[in-house]
């Protein structure tokens, strides 16, 4: 396996545990960061909030299809512009 991405920041736990859920369900791995932090201080230290979703690199273009694609009205996605891959 490659090493590990970043594919967006959610608002909150709730947010990230559907988008990981979608990615499980086309066999995505991926892993959240920041949601014990987010959970506990919230809006409550600004920059603090969100929660980062990783997947592995070689999975991001798939990972980000399955974000966007979410449901007519709503899509997966819970930022304005997906997070680019960090070297």
């Amino acid at each position: 396996m490659s090493r590990t991405v970043r594919l967006t920041t959610c608002n909150n736990s709730y947010e990230a545990h559907i988008l990981q859920g979608a990615l499980q369900a086309e066999g995505i791995a991926s892993v959240l960061h920041n949601e014990n932090m987010t959970n506990l201080f919230g809006g409550l230290i600004s920059g603090f909030s969100g929660v980062d979703v990783f997947v592995y690199e070689d999975e991001l273009e798939r990972a980000r299809e399955v974000m966007e694609q979410g449901t007519a009205d709503q899509p997966l996605s819970t930022t304005d512009q997906p997070f680019p891959a960090t070297d």
